[in-house]
């Protein structure tokens, strides 16, 4: 489990070190995207995934970390082969987006550009999906670990051990927030965005559109390690000393809904056996464990298998027809029918 290895720097003292040379770069691809963004108000094309059971689209990889989504194709990073690779939902060859890279790790991807950071390389970068130059979009960012993509072009990302959260728009930089423990994960839809922060242990909320920032889950004695949003609500999993749980609020805040427990005795940090990562299509959260890909109802109910027998399951992304996940030990990416039985 070597990426666990990774949650024990947590304890150096962090800071901010920042350069946005790419900027204009990045405002020039979201200029160029605005037909992608008038295409998108009619909703995106049905999925060309064909998968009707689990299969295998891409194999090969040593240390498969997340795993992202366009119209067309799968991406993913490995952290240890230092690759961004891609593969068609629909199967086919898998190619190199970008080769010999700095451990990368959290991605996003959208017309036809493919956006990462890197653990390694202390910075944010993209390059066209088809493969060629990459871009530095900011560097000096130390121990870069998560991106999101919003609607509007903004990029938003976390850094583990800088302990920052920023965002990049038309050239125009910010920092959202600073502490001196780790930020992890990162997800967004519409002007609302959320991160995880090791320091309060919280899920932390930030409008966009109003520029203000809240802690939307107040921390417990451990800081939830995964999370997905539909736009209306936040799903969030925590483990403690003795379950893993899947749990939901109001993005505007509310109530707390726990949707899914069960023993767990072993777990947790960055890479869970119990529950590793989390994923939802507004009618079901759909999640990975050691050995198994499982969805359960948003409103609650019991969990329904997409996939078992797997290695180590871990990132997972989900469109209108398929479930995507990497598998952490043996360098795959698989795709299953939504509807799998």
């Amino acid at each position: 489990m070597r990426r666990a290895g990774v949650l024990l720097c947590w304890v150096v003292a962090c800071g901010a070190r920042t350069d946005l040379g790419g900027a204009s770069r990045l405002a020039a691809e979201h200029d160029g995207d605005a037909g992608d963004a008038h295409d998108a108000e009619a909703g995106p094309p049905p999925s060309p995934c064909v998968a009707t059971e689990p299969v295998v689209l891409a194999s090969g990889g040593k240390e498969i970390q997340f795993v992202a989504l366009d119209d067309a194709n799968v991406y993913w990073t490995d952290f240890a082969l230092g690759t961004v690779g891609v593969v068609p939902k629909a199967g086919g060859a898998a190619g190199v987006v970008a080769p010999a890279r700095g451990k990368p790790s959290g991605l996003a991807a959208r017309g036809g550009t493919v956006y990462w950071t890197e653990f390694g390389g202390d910075l944010v970068a993209s390059a066209a999906a088809s493969g060629g130059d990459v871009t530095t979009i900011a560097s000096n960012q130390d121990g870069a670990y998560d991106v999101a993509l919003a609607d509007d072009g903004a990029l938003y990302w976390t850094t583990f051990r800088g302990c920052t959260v920023s965002s990049l728009l038309d050239g125009a930089s910010a920092q959202l927030d600073h502490a001196s423990q780790p930020f992890t994960r990162i997800v967004n839809a519409g002007s609302l965005v959320f991160w995880i922060s090791f320091e309060k242990k919280s899920v932390e909320r930030y409008d966009a559109a109003s520029h203000a920032r809240a802690t939307l889950v107040k921390g417990g004695t451990t800081p939830p390690f995964a999370i997905a949003t539909d736009g209306a609500r936040l799903y969030f999993a925590e483990t403690s000393a003795s379950d893993a749980t899947i749990a939901s609020i109001p993005v505007d805040g509310g109530p707390i809904t726990t949707i899914f427990t069960e023993p767990c005795a072993s777990d947790g940090g960055l890479v869970g056996e119990c529950l590793a990562s989390l994923a939802t299509d507004g009618d079901f959260v759909y999640f990975t464990s050691a050995s198994a890909v499982r969805k359960v109802p948003v409103a609650g109910g019991d969990a329904a298998l997409v996939a078992d027998h797997q290695t180590r399951a871990f990132s997972i992304a989900v469109d209108d027809r398929c479930v995507y996940w990497s598998d952490l030990a043996d360098g795959t990416v698989w795709a299953a029918p939504k509807n799998v039985q």
